[in-house]
């Protein structure tokens, strides 16, 4: 009887701890996701960044909106067809040379703002595309079949190259454009095609990630240059409906699943990598996932809605867009999560301990604060039961900005929550982050 009730509170006690550490979780991330007006009500269904404040968003019932002042304002782009058109994808080579997928496939040369038809029906249902410049153009439709282009949209072929729908084109661009492979994904499959050539075979290759009931693949992305990995979003559904994202290294043959934390119940639609170690993911209720060491270990983003994200793009590490249901559109200029504070003045006027960043974090993070006048500084680190586990700085500073990067490998810390406390002076401030290991 003893052993039991040992069990039932061993059990309580973790339960508590994993809820305080999710609460800590969502206080110590600040969110930096703004809710934009589009301008709609309907599904948005993909988003594409031209550049640092520019953006094109596609949905349904014909809609196309473009900002040129991140997201102030959002002008819609009117077509002149009659045609009720829902559109699924959208894709820019440059500034420039873009394209749009649903209904038809439609192309621009001047930046989004006319498009031209390139098919004379207007009941297809293209899913996805992907434009590589001005002349290389693929569209994936619901049947399976890739159509292509070779010469700016003047002639396209036609194959077949699943028996699933192609629901994500894209590819990993090296220095030249020889170097890519061309990946098609479906809800099940991914298809290789190693190089762009029109002679160049596909090969599909079942996910076995997806081969339960209820899971399925929605999108992929490549970490262009640098030797960069591939990511795939979806859900697995074997028991519950849970948010999976794949990775396969360049110099790898086999997927790997990541680390979500924590791992809620949903699923993820859009995955955008501007970098090689900052990736994002988007999906049902508002998700929102990002990774800074490559996929390693992905956060959870809180966001100021609970609707579906079907798509998310970003222009650089921090500026980015995810457009969803209900005209829902987010914009973030900061990565999504705040980092330090930035002060113009060289001497600050109070005394701050800024939260670090990133939290949670996994190998480092940096600790800032600053100091209205100079003064003896201590800072520590502790942990959930206040035992002191880190000195990091003890010693004289003069007023102004400074920093510390706490690195783990320096310190013998299991994962989890602690504090780190600042003094200077007569002045006190702690603040909580979250290690993951």
């Amino acid at each position: 009887m003893k052993e039991e009730n040992m069990k039932t509170k061993i059990h309580l006690s973790n339960k508590f701890a994993f809820v305080i550490l999710l609460f800590m979780v969502s206080q110590l991330l600040q969110a930096q996701w703004v809710k934009q007006n589009s301008g709609t009500t309907e599904r948005l269904a993909d988003v594409v960044m031209l550049d640092s404040s520019t953006a094109i968003v596609v949905g349904e019932q014909q809609n196309i909106w473009k900002t040129t002042n991140s997201g102030e304002t959002w002008n819609f782009i009117g077509l002149p067809w009659s045609f009720p058109m829902n559109w699924k994808s959208v894709s820019f080579a440059d500034k420039l040379n873009g394209v749009i997928a649903g209904s038809n496939v439609i192309t621009t040369t001047d930046g989004g703002e006319t498009w031209e038809p390139e098919f004379y029906s207007y009941d297809k249902n293209f899913l996805s595309v992907l434009r590589l410049d001005a002349k290389y153009i693929y569209a994936g439709d619901d049947s399976g079949y890739v159509y292509r282009t070779i010469d700016s949209g003047k002639t396209w072929s036609a194959e077949k190259i699943s028996a699933y729908p192609i629901r994500s084109i894209f590819a990993y661009l090296g220095p030249n454009m020889s170097d890519l492979p061309l990946y098609a994904l479906t809800s099940h499959s991914i298809i290789r095609k190693n190089d762009f050539y029109p002679s160049a075979p596909w090969n599909e290759k079942e996910l076995e990630f997806f081969s339960g009931l209820g899971s399925e693949a929605y999108s992929g992305e490549s970490c262009n240059g640098g030797g960069g990995s591939t990511f795939i979003v979806g859900v697995q559904g074997d028991w519950r409906a849970a948010p999976v994202i794949l990775r396969q290294k360049m110099s790898d043959t086999s997927w790997s699943s990541a680390n979500l934390f924590p791992s809620p119940d949903g699923e993820l639609y859009g995955v955008s990598a501007p970098s090689s170690s900052i990736i994002y993911a988007c999906g049902s209720s508002g998700l929102i996932f990002k990774t800074t060491d490559g996929g390693d270990n992905w956060i959870l983003h809180p966001v100021p809605t609970s609707q579906s994200l079907n798509s998310i793009n970003f222009f650089n590490d921090t500026r980015g867009f995810a457009v969803g249901d209900s005209g829902t559109i987010l914009f973030t200029s900061t990565g999504g999560v705040t980092g330090v504070d930035e002060e113009e003045s060289s001497v600050p006027d109070k005394f701050q301990l800024f939260q670090n960043y990133p939290n949670p974090f996994n190998p480092s993070t940096v600790i800032s604060w600053q100091l209205a006048v100079g003064s003896h500084v201590s800072l520590k680190v502790f942990d959930v039961l206040g035992n002191e586990v880190a000195t990091l700085v003890n010693e004289e500073q003069q007023a102004g900005k400074h920093n510390y990067e706490l690195g783990i490998r320096n310190y013998e810390l299991s994962g989890g929550v602690y504090y780190y406390r600042l003094q200077a002076g007569k002045s006190l401030q702690t603040k909580g982050m979250i290690y993951l290991k």
